[in-house]
């Protein structure tokens, strides 16, 4: 108590600039300029939090801690001082890295948490001031007009208590995490022999089938081809290698024939599904169809993959400026990549002040070390995605340490592969 009365000045002083002024204004910004729904609810109870604030603890340094008609406002702004330091500390912590503007915040809401608190308690054990009791001819009129008020606002909340989540919970939770959803379709048609080579169409398809929309972060389409050796009798089922694909999840192509052995495949053509960072809204489609052409008699069988990166569209915001200016080569663990950088933009003040900086890396892996050993697919290219905290070097993106970050962003994956057999010479006897 005796720390409650030395600091009680300092700390209303503190706490009307730092959240009464500071996150107030914050939250009213953020409230008409926030970029996302979530951006304006947070403004909206930063600016509930810094209005009582600083209201609450005007009312005490002008008119003192324990007058009767102030003093449940006063520990109002002390409890709405704590929670938002609360709730700051949280955000912060969750995701909190050395950087100053993450530091500062810490340091700022860490004191105001501590100082808040200090006055709750201080102010709790505050007796405040008896009011004058009303006469003996008004107080039974007095009693039944309290008590009509409180069963009425008991009432009030208890409606509201029932009715709001379930509003909160239609109208704003569900909308805002409902994962994206995204089929992938791709097919390879009219496989025909033109002179010394073959000739086929690609055609792929990326769909949002859900209702939110979805940035396609990367993609990647590649097209192998492979021989077939097919024999007359199968091959003893204690033979079978399972562990071909029980090993590992190598997608739909997988496959173990006892009458057929396939041989190594090797690349034909690969290239970008679509542009990255590219913004497909519900019931949208991106769709491409190619003209590949590869060697006459070294395939028996074409396969053409698609593996595509999305994130939900209001998670994975990425900043206008810089423009990327292609992807940049470099070796990275031995393994050599084409990657592309963009910062996340931050959608809102109270972003700026609880969220890292952050950067979302796409890459190509083209050669080196770190390539797939699937029987399956060819060893190179394949594609990556990785949203991390500003500051890694390229490896981090190879060998991501699951901080959870795209978790956040709804990171999802989606692939299709499709096969069609190379047509035989036609028979040219008459």
């Amino acid at each position: 108590m005796r720390l409650h009365g030395r600091v009680q000045r300092f700390a209303r002083a503190y706490l009307i600039a730092y959240v009464g002024v500071l996150l107030g204004g914050i939250g009213l910004f953020d409230v008409y300029r926030g970029g996302s729904l979530d951006v304006r609810t947070d403004g909206a109870l930063l600016l509930v939090a810094g209005v009582a604030t600083f209201v609450g603890c005007t009312v005490a340094l002008r008119h003192g801690t324990s007058t009767a008609p102030y003093h449940w406002t006063v520990r109002c702004a002390d409890g709405a001082a704590l929670a938002v330091a609360l709730w700051i500390a949280y955000r912060v912590q969750s995701n909190f890295v050395l950087q100053p503007v993450l530091v500062a915040s810490a340091v700022f809401v860490v004191v105001a948490g501590v100082l808040a608190g200090l006055l709750l308690y201080g102010d709790g054990f505050t007796r405040p001031e008896s009011a004058p009791l009303p006469a003996a001819s008004e107080e039974r009129p007095a009693r039944a007009t309290l008590l009509a008020g409180g069963i009425g606002a008991l009432g009030t909340l208890l409606a509201a208590a029932l009715a709001l989540p379930q509003f909160w919970y239609a109208s704003y939770y569900q909308p805002s995490n409902a994962s994206p959803v995204v089929a992938v379709e791709n097919s390879i048609e009219d496989v025909e022999r033109t002179g010394d080579h073959i000739e086929f169409s690609l055609s792929v398809s990326v769909e949002n089938k859900g209702k939110t929309s979805v940035r396609m972060l990367t993609s990647l389409y590649e097209v192998s081809g492979t021989r077939v050796r097919v024999g007359r009798s199968p091959v003893d089922p204690e033979e079978l290698d399972y562990g071909r694909i029980t090993g590992g999840n190598y997608g739909a192509a997988a496959r173990v024939n006892p009458f057929a052995d396939y041989g190594a495949p090797e690349t034909i053509q690969v290239g970008p599904v679509g542009e990255d960072y590219a913004w497909i809204g519900p019931d949208e489609r991106i769709h491409t169809s190619l003209r590949a052409q590869a060697p006459l008699d070294r395939f028996d069988l074409l396969r053409f993959t698609a593996d595509i990166a999305v994130a939900r569209a209001d998670r994975v915001e990425v900043d206008d400026w810089p423009q990327p200016s292609g992807r940049a080569l470099r070796t990275c663990d031995g393994t050599r990549i084409a990657e592309s950088r963009r910062p996340l933009a931050r959608l809102g003040g109270f972003e700026w002040l609880t969220e890292s900086r952050r950067e979302l890396v796409t890459f190509w892996s083209v050669s080196g070390e770190m390539g797939d050993e699937s029987p399956w697919w060819p060893a190179f290219p394949w594609t990556g995605v990785s949203i991390q905290h500003d500051g890694h070097d390229c490896a981090h993106a190879l060998k991501p340490d699951h901080d959870g970050l795209e978790d956040r962003a709804m990171v999802g994956w989606a692939s299709s592969v499709a096969e069609a057999d190379v047509p035989p010479e036609p028979d040219a006897r008459p």
